[in-house]
This record gives structure tokens, C-alpha cells and sequence, in this order.
């Protein structure tokens, strides 16, 4: 079955000005509509993005990149607008509109300064900023084959309070990520962290803030990327490259039900894949689908039922196909081609 897609806006990105993260730095599941980090030569740029599709003022806010001749780096802003947080291997800072700095957390080093690996979020009640860093490095040499010393034990997962950077919650992961990224839960009090070792494997972690501490939980496949939460908050989707989506139950991470991309996809020649899904709303997941091929013209993108994990059918665009699809969870998801962002909807 076809599914039509339906415009539902366009807007261009002007002066170069590029979409910050991969693959969009568009903050969803908080009340209000969504916003979007841009980054704009040295600033970073926080946008409305109703306002920004519908071509009105849109500017939240802008900040100054604390490390404007890097390019590796992470931002999150607090729901306000008023605080942005950046990181990488080196620290996390907080700054204001205005260029202040608010406090800074330096961590351990670990990579080149061409390089990050770490990842930041601010709490949906803007008190907390979560936080992936290095561990403390090793210490010792290898002897003979074998290590004399004290070894890496692994990233550590911060919680700062986001008005001061006073360390409130730490706990050490036991992985050295390559890459990885924040998705809080629907409930505000729950963060989820996707962390990829490389060859090592991909890890999903899920923490909360309690009283005596940072209570940490690992789902126990170590080769899953964490795609999305339900606005229930009562599942997650996850994604085990490259051919499986999964539903997890929450918090057990229980999987419920399976979609292979060969069941929702059979092209004439070749073999079907993932490249990520996500909720367009409570009752709808959208799909990218593509050949090992991984040519842009082979991408496909499929609706399927959100509960039972059904296949509802290919989504159809009134122009050339798209790379990649990313859902706002409120009807519509956007794509991109070139200095464009579409938005869409479909029927």
C-alpha cells in the first residue's frame, strides 16, 4: 500500500548555516512545539520551529560556541532558552545569551581536540544537565602481553545541576564511547544514552536521579542503537543494525515485538536494511529502509503501526525519493535535500 506524504512546509537554511548533530538537532517530547539548534558561523542558534517552517520570526535565542574553531562538539539548551551547555572531551560549559559563562566541569581527556565523544542534555525541568564524559585515564604499561596496572574503567555519566555545574550524580558505564546521544523519557524523570563503542558495540543505557545517587540500568543486547520513547512512555523503539527494529517494554526493555526491513521491503534486486525509525505521533512509526547499495535514489520510507508493529505501506513524495526521515512526534517529520528542510504529513 501507498501512502501519500503531504507538504506540510519548507524552509531554507540561509547563509550555509547547518543543522547542528547528527542526523538533526530538533529537541522533541518537551511541551510546546519543537525547536532546532542551527549553528551559524560561531553562534549557535535556537529556533521555533513552527515559527521557522512558517517563515515568521523564529529566534529563540543565540549563543556564542565557547570553541569556535572546533568543529566536534555537542549543545543542549535549557527548556527556557536562556542557558546553553556545550561539551566535548575536554568540559561541559554553561553560558548565557550574552556571552557570560556560567560555570564550567572539566573532565579527562581522553581524544584529540578534533575530536568528541561525549554527549549533553538539560532536564525537561531545566535543574539538571546530564552529561557523558571521559573516565579518569589508565595508568600503567603493558609487560610482557599483559597490562601493569590500572585500567580504564570506563565513561562516566554525569548529572550537574544545571544552574551551578556542583556535581550532584556520577556513575561509571564500563565502555569507551566512539560516539553516542541523550533521549530523555516521556516522563521527565528517566534519560536514556545510546553509546557506540565501534567494533566494540553499541550500548543502551537508561538512568534516574534519585536521592542517594544516580541509578544506572543497561540493556543487556549489546549490539542495540536507541531510536525513541513512546509518548506513553510505556515502550521504546530500538534498532539492532541492520536489518531488525525492536519494541521494548519500560523500563524492563522486554522486546515485544520484531520488524525485519526484508518484511516491510522487497526491492526487485539486492537486500533491504534500516538506517532508523521513530514516532511521527503515538499511533505511527516511520521507517528509512534502503539497499546495501546505500545510494540516496534507494531510500525508502515506511509507515508502520506504532502498537502492533504492523506495516501500514510505503510513503509516496511528489518529488525525487529521500536519504533520511526525521519524525517531530506530532503528525509530521522532516527530510532534507541540500540547503532545505521539508516538513510533511500524509493521508
Amino acid at each position: 500500500m501507498e501512502i501519500k506524504a503531504v507538504p506540510a512546509g519548507r524552509a531554507h537554511l540561509r547563509n550555509a548555516a547547518r543543522v547542528v548533530g547528527p542526523p538533526w538537532a530538533v529537541e522533541v517530547g518537551r511541551a510546546g512545539p519543537p525547536r532546532m539548534l542551527l549553528r551559524e558561523g560561531t553562534s549557535l542558534e535556537l529556533h521555533n520551529l513552527d515559527a521557522f517552517f512558517g517563515a515568521q520570526p523564529s529566534l529563540i535565542s543565540a549563543f556564542a560556541v565557547p570553541w569556535p574553531d572546533e568543529e566536534s562538539w555537542e549543545a543542549a539548551v535549557s527548556p527556557d532558552g536562556d542557558v546553553g551547555v556545550f561539551c566535548n572531551d575536554e568540559a561541559v560549559r554553561a553560558v548565557t545569551p550574552t556571552g557570560a559563562v556560567l560555570w564550567e566541569h572539566h573532565g579527562h581527556r581522553r581524544h584529540s581536540r578534533k575530536e568528541n565523544r561525549s554527549s549533553c542534555r538539560v532536564s525537561d525541568d531545566g535543574r539538571h544537565v546530564w552529561a557523558m564524559v571521559p573516565g579518569p585515564p589508565s595508568s600503567g604499561v603493558w609487560r610482557d602481553g599483559a597490562f601493569d596496572g590500572t585500567p580504564y574503567q570506563g565513561d562516566e555519566w554525569l548529572v550537574l545541576a544545571a544552574d551551578t555545574g556542583r556535581v550532584v550524580a556520577r556513575e561509571t558505564l564500563g565502555c569507551a564511547a566512539v560516539g553516542g546521544g541523550h533521549l530523555p523519557h516521556a516522563d521527565g524523570r528517566h534519560m536514556g544514552l545510546g553509546v557506540g563503542e565501534g567494533q566494540d558495540g553499541l550500548h543502551v543505557y537508561w538512568g534516574r536521579l534519585e536521592e542517594d545517587g544516580l541509578r544506572v540500568w543497561k540493556h543487556e543486547d549489546d549490539y542495540r542503537i536507541l531510536l525513541g520513547v513512546h509518548p506513553s512512555g510505556l515502550s521504546y523503539l530500538s534498532y539492532a543494525p541492520p536489518d531488525e527494529i525492536a519494541w521494548h517494554s519500560f523500563p524492563g526493555g522486554l522486546i515485544m515485538r520484531r520488524l525485519d526491513a526484508a518484511d516491510a521491503w522487497r526491492p526487485a534486486s539486492g537486500e533491504a536494511y534500516w538506517d532508523g525509525a521513530g514516532y511521527v505521533d503515538a499511533d505511527t512509526v516511520i521507517a528509512t529502509a534502503t539497499l546495501y547499495a546505500e545510494t540516496p535514489q534507494d531510500a525508502r520510507h515506511i509507515l508502520i503501526d506504532a502498537v502492533s508493529g504492523q506495516v501500514r505501506g510505503e510513503v509516496r513524495y511528489p518529488m525525487s525519493a529521500h536519504e533520511s526521515a526525521y519524525p517531530l512526534g506530532d503528525g509530521t517529520w522532516l527530510t532534507a535535500e541540500g540547503d532545505t528542510l521539508f516538513r510533511w504529513t500524509y493521508r
